[in-house]
């Protein structure tokens, strides 16, 4: 039998959906770039945004020669994040699917901007940009490193285009100095542009512009938490104003911030349980003993050891020197054999690791106390970064930066230490601010304080923002 052909056509389409109707997007590429792009190679002009990479983790970009533009000084410095606070992601995602995924994080960025460079202000990105790595060795995957950066490059050179204005893109992959909040960025973009001289730069008409403002979260606006405070940390610590992009850009009124640490704090206040007229400070009870340090990783051990226990003979034993706690455990027994105090620098955060220490000290009949050190996980992390980037002076045994597992692994692992397990005496040192009538005693447990000690400069190191 003959099949109708229009009946045919009506039941094979009727499920198919028409094509989806494209919608339309704002351009982020000006007239000029396109014209250019299709231009012969030997008409076309010289790439305007250039990249090259410095100190092996800072990304530095430049567009139309910003940083050799003559200006006049002191030099007025308009700095800004890169995502969140210029651009947010056209998909709504959190990460961008690639170079074109972006699109300006309100209409008003660009003309602000421009209106910027025309009122003499240098524009500068600075950014954290930990995806993206400039070290393509064996160990990495290269290809996942080389899309991340080229992704951004591409966003850059889109943005910069479109803005058709000087500007310099300072972008830190790794996690040393140059990532914010530390200055490190701040002062390569100084060296770039001549600017390294006493009052060379505005610090009062300079300011920094970012999304990472400490602020809480408000569910009535549908506005999420910051994911930090540390744009606003890094904007305190090279001393200029800051802003976040909707006091900046939509002239919003500044929101409530939280920093969850404030270095300042443990350099102004005696942080302890003593008094004045009654300090309850460590001594050596037995000639020949061994003290157990108990503490997170950058609470003050070893600056402990070297200013309390090392001038009164006390023989150190680290497990970061000596590589194992059976090493370290070798090293003491001889120590003890040739009638030696020791103490031994480790975490030792766990009873059982506490338990090997205290059947040593009886093996070898000495008694064994505790130095119970209490500094939270934010201040330990703190003076880790201070003492890696610090120099040689407050590192001199050049220890490497910890990662934050460091931290968070002791306090899963950490268990509050007794004296019942076998100790003389347990001395707590207390990093945290607290406030006592009168230093107390309790269970030949006993109370004594530290607080950062060290020259005019080094505080003022110390008193930065180190960690986000």
């Amino acid at each position: 039998m003959a099949v109708n052909p229009s009946k045919r056509h009506s039941t094979d389409t009727k499920d198919l959906s028409p094509p989806p109707v494209k919608r339309k997007l704002a351009a982020t590429t000006t007239n000029k770039a396109v014209a250019n792009f299709f231009k012969p190679a030997s008409e076309k002009q010289p790439e305007k945004t250039t990249f090259h990479i410095v100190h092996d983790t800072v990304l530095v970009g430049r567009h139309d020669s910003a940083h050799t533009s003559s200006r006049p000084k002191p030099v007025r410095i308009a700095a800004f994040d890169f995502d969140d606070t210029l651009i947010a992601t056209k998909s709504g995602l959190k990460f961008a699917r690639g170079e074109d995924d972006w699109k300006w994080w309100h209409a008003s960025v660009p003309s602000r901007l421009k209106k910027l460079h025309e009122e003499g202000y240098a524009i500068v990105v600075i950014s954290n940009q930990g995806a993206v790595s400039l070290r393509a060795d064996a160990k990495t995957p290269v290809a996942g490193q080389m899309r991340s950066l080229n992704n951004f490059k591409g966003k850059i050179k889109a943005v910069a285009l479109a803005l058709d204005v000087p500007l310099s893109v300072y972008a830190a992959t790794g996690k040393d100095e140059f990532r914010k909040p530390r200055g490190g960025l701040w002062g390569l973009l100084r060296r770039d542009y001549g600017l390294g001289g006493e009052g060379e730069v505005d610090v009062e008409g300079s300011f920094f512009v970012g999304d990472a403002g400490g602020r809480e979260e408000e569910k009535a606006a549908g506005r999420k938490k910051d994911h930090s405070c540390s744009d606003r940390d890094f904007a305190a610590n090279v001393g200029i104003a800051f802003h976040t992009p909707e006091e900046f850009f939509l002239d919003e009124a500044p929101k409530p911030f939280v920093r969850t640490f404030e270095p300042a704090k443990y350099l102004d206040t005696v942080l302890s349980a003593q008094t004045e007229t009654s300090p309850l400070l460590f001594v050596k009870k037995n000639e020949v003993e061994v003290v157990l340090f108990c503490g997170s990783p950058g609470a003050g051990k070893s600056t402990f050891y070297w200013r309390r226990l090392e001038p009164s003979g006390y023989e150190r034993v680290n497990q970061d020197l000596l590589k194992s706690r059976d090493r370290c455990m070798k090293v003491a027994r001889e120590f003890l054999a040739d009638g030696k105090a020791v103490a031994v620098d480790n975490t030792n955060a766990d009873i059982e690791t506490r338990a090997a220490w205290i059947a040593l000290a009886r093996a070898a009949k000495v008694p064994i106390r505790l130095v119970l050190f209490t500094a939270s996980a934010k201040l330990c992390e703190h003076n880790d970064v201070v003492r890696t980037l610090g120099g040689d002076a407050v590192n001199p045994e050049k220890r490497q930066m910890l990662p934050k597992i460091a931290f968070t692994g002791f306090a899963s692992r950490y268990r509050e230490p007794r004296v019942d397990e076998g100790f003389q005496d347990i001395t707590k040192v207390d990093f945290e601010v607290k406030s006592y009538q009168h230093p107390t005693v309790l269970h030949d447990w006993l109370t004594t304080g530290t607080k950062f000690e060290g020259t005019d400069e080094e505080k003022q190191q110390w008193r930065k923002y180190w960690t986000s």
